[in-house]
């Protein structure tokens, strides 16, 4: 599958689209095909090499496959809102059953709601 990775630490020019294995969801998972991922301030630490200890801290050596947040769909067709320490900028990814929310409804922009609104490649809702 594809992913975006980095085998460096440094700022956006060392992610790099690879060639990865699918993940493979283990108890108590679920696989997600990813439609979008978020870009945040973790993200951003994580790739830079500023982020090794901690909760947020991504686990085993280089490379990574950074990511947090992920919009998308699992494969009964649900979809989904969840939360990883790292492997959401790929086309798939698997996320712990705990950190996982169904998607009910998409807000428009400017609905003066406050929630996460997640855009496909094509600026679309996913």
């Amino acid at each position: 599958m594809r992913a975006m990775r980095f085998e460096r630490f440094g700022g956006p020019e060392v992610l790099e689209e690879a060639d990865v294995p699918d993940p493979v969801a283990g108890p108590g998972e679920t696989l997600v095909e990813v439609a979008a991922a978020g870009v945040n301030f973790g993200d951003i630490k994580q790739i830079a090499g500023e982020l090794t200890e901690g909760p947020y801290a991504p686990k085993g050596p280089l490379p990574h496959i950074p990511g947090m947040e992920v919009v998308g769909r699992t494969a009964d067709g649900r979809r989904v809102l969840g939360y990883v320490r790292q492997g959401g900028y790929a086309a798939k990814t698997v996320v712990a059953e705990r950190d996982l929310g169904r998607v009910v409804k998409v807000l428009a922009v400017g609905s003066g709601a406050s929630g996460a609104v997640a855009l496909d490649q094509r600026g679309r809702a996913p």
